[in-house]
């Protein structure tokens, strides 16, 4: 009998390397449940959320057909997962993940058409919060995701505070995404200052100038919150 010859033994080698096992593809798929879960949980496809005012956390999308960001980077609008069915079907939609008390701005005074679910609307949601995000950019490289330019493998991690999603690689020395569950990015910690104080509890990596730079700036914080309470003593006192 004749041997297999090598060329043989090499495609069966390769076809091998690239077969997916059935217990692989089931891994995927409950990946891509959890992650739809996490996301849309008990969302409502068929009724605008409208009318449950700002809502605690949703799942919200941004169309671009509506509001080109290039023709109109100032105005920006975020809609829920029933009107990007119902309202938006076949537009440019720019998936949001969730984001927190948040009313469904769809049919307002920024939308060229009226919401076909609920059309008494008021003009504008004063309470609702935007970011880059609304049109279709993120991180601090204010880039699209996924980026079209950059072919780099790279996780998109959220701010828990502004709701910003960056990219692992643009947020300094971080450690990694599976020893944390939660981020709040530098521009955050600057913005709101008593987050120094709880440095403490925050994971890092040990001997980083990140790390350095975190802890200089919480003896500055606390240095100044010193000066301030001395000063408040020695008015009271005086």
């Amino acid at each position: 009998m004749a041997e297999p010859s090598s060329s043989t033994g090499e495609k069966r080698n390769e076809r091998d390397e690239n077969a997916l096992t059935m217990l692989e593809v089931l891994e995927v798929e409950q990946e891509l449940e959890e992650d739809a879960n996490a996301v849309l949980g008990g969302s409502d496809d068929q009724h605008c959320t409208y009318s449950r005012g700002y809502v605690k956390r949703q799942a919200l999308y941004a169309c671009i057909t509506c509001i080109p960001a290039e023709s109109a980077p100032e105005k920006k609008g975020g809609i829920c997962l029933a009107c990007s069915y119902h309202c938006h079907e076949g537009h440019d939609l720019v998936e949001l993940y969730t984001k927190r008390n948040f009313r469904c701005d769809c049919g307002n005074s920024n939308y060229p058409t009226k919401c076909t679910l609920q059309q008494e609307k008021d003009p504008l949601n004063s309470d609702n919060s935007y970011n880059d995000n609304f049109i279709g950019i993120y991180c601090t490289c204010k880039r699209p995701y996924p980026d079209p330019d950059d072919d780099t493998d790279d996780e998109m991690i959220q701010c828990i505070i502004c709701e910003d999603w960056f990219h692992g690689r643009h947020l300094g020395d971080s450690p990694p995404s599976t020893n944390f569950s939660e981020m709040i990015c530098s521009g955050c910690m600057t913005n709101h200052p008593f987050l120094q104080h709880y440095l403490g509890y925050s994971v890092k990596c040990k001997g980083s100038a990140k790390e350095s730079e975190m802890k200089e700036a919480a003896k500055e914080v606390l240095s100044v919150e010193n000066e301030s309470k001395e000063e408040s003593k020695e008015e009271a006192g005086g």
